[in-house]
C-alpha cells in the first residue's frame, strides 16, 4: 500500500493557491484526481517527479500539458483532472521519492506554483 498521507509545499507568495490530491493504488497502477483553485494563472503542466526528496528530479509521469504524453491542462485559475498512471513507479512511492508539481504561466518549470511530497512508506 502507498502512504496514506502526504505533505504539501505552497510558495509563500501564492497564498490563495489551494489544491487537493487523491491517489489510490490499484495493482501496479495509481489512479489520481487533482483539483486546484486560487492559482495566479492557468496551470500549463502537471507531473509526478521522481527523485530523493529535496531534489528536483526527473518527470516520471505527465499528468497534463506535455504534447504527445498527456492531455492539455484545464484553462483558468481553478481546475480538476483525473487519470491513471499505468505501471507506476511503486518503489519510488514507497521510498518517498515522488513529488507532484503543477506549473503555471506565472510559475513555470522547474519550480511550479504548488507541489505535494509523498512521504516514504513506514
Amino acid at each position: 500500500q502507498l502512504p496514506q498521507q502526504f505533505r504539501t509545499q505552497l510558495r509563500g507568495d501564492v497564498k490563495t493557491s489551494k489544491g487537493t490530491a487523491v491517489l489510490k493504488q490499484k495493482g501496479k497502477d495509481i489512479a489520481y484526481s487533482f483539483t486546484w483553485s486560487g492559482m495566479t494563472s492557468s496551470v500549463i503542466s502537471g507531473h509526478f517527479h521522481t527523485a530523493p526528496q529535496g531534489q528536483v528530479g526527473v518527470r516520471g509521469y505527465s499528468i497534463c500539458g506535455v504534447t504527445g504524453e498527456s492531455p492539455a491542462c484545464p484553462k483558468g485559475k481553478s481546475g480538476k483532472i483525473a487519470g491513471v498512471w499505468k505501471n507506476a513507479d511503486l518503489a519510488a512511492f514507497e521510498r518517498g521519492d515522488v513529488t507532484i508539481a503543477f506549473h503555471t504561466e506565472v510559475y513555470p518549470a522547474p519550480i511550479g506554483e504548488i507541489a505535494a511530497y509523498i512521504p516514504a512508506k513506514k
